[in-house]
């Protein structure tokens, strides 16, 4: 071991002593802790300690006296402080018209307000400023409406608002609160007098349908009708249903 770590015979032997110091000292310490103190005797002082608990609860007797004097001393207090029948005036239930009665030829009638009116917009006749004064509806919404009506020629239902493809998600009954729709002010369709490039320009109508109108006005002369209309062009009863308030057969 002493070659090992390189020490001389007599380090050697002082570190062998030294731990073996240590480890006693450990085992002291140990068996020491494990050990259980020797009871105390306390038989010298059971006079004071008597002495002591008597005076103890001698102190807490008299606090208990002295809050429960003082409690009930408080409460005698506030219930003749608070006792309303002996320390306050009964006032006068009568009415105060009556007590003190005063002239009231003098005074003049409340008018009342007339409740609010919303002036509604109608729909064919206003332009964008119009608009722009009903809440939710700002200029960009004011312009496509009245861009679309114009190429309409109006409109005739408040469903064809939702036709603008801002206002698809639009609540009718709000509009219905801020606007009206008069179908007088429609400019009507002249089917048997515009061209094929007129009647394409409106959002009804497409190329074929346009076409087949103007080919057979050429071929056949003039088309007097709703029904001979449908029967011309076939058309299908839901484009019908958009189509027959701006049809005119002049």
């Amino acid at each position: 071991m002493g070659d090992f770590f390189r020490m001389s015979k007599g380090e050697f032997v002082g570190t062998v002593i030294l731990l073996f110091i240590i480890l006693a000292l450990m085992a002291a310490v140990l068996l020491y802790h494990q050990s259980p103190p020797p009871p105390t005797d306390l038989s010298d002082f059971v006079s004071e300690v008597t002495a002591f608990e008597k005076r103890q609860r001698t102190y807490a007797d008299s606090v208990a006296q002295e809050r429960a004097s003082r409690d009930s001393a408080y409460r005698n207090r506030y219930a003749s402080r608070y006792d309303y029948s002996k320390n306050y005036r009964h006032y006068d239930t009568t009415s105060r018209s009556v007590r003190y009665p005063y002239d009231t030829t003098r005074l003049r009638p409340i008018q009342k307000k007339e409740s609010y009116r919303i002036q509604k917009v109608d729909l064919n006749l206003c332009d964008t400023s119009d608009i722009t004064r009903v809440p939710q509806f700002g200029s960009k919404r004011a312009l496509k409406i009245v861009e679309y009506r114009d190429k309409l020629g109006g409109f005739h239902s408040f469903e064809q608002l939702r036709e603008i493809y801002i206002l698809q998600n639009i609540d009718l009954e709000y509009c219905q609160k801020y606007f009206i729709i008069n179908p007088n002010h429609i400019k009507k369709i002249e089917v048997n007098k515009l061209s094929y490039k007129e009647l394409k320009s409106h959002p009804y109508f497409d190329a074929y349908l346009a076409k087949t109108i103007v080919n057979y006005r050429n071929a056949n002369g003039k088309i007097h009708s709703i029904a001979e209309f449908q029967k011309v062009t076939h058309a299908y009863q839901e484009l019908m249903d958009k189509l027959s308030p701006y049809l005119s057969f002049d």
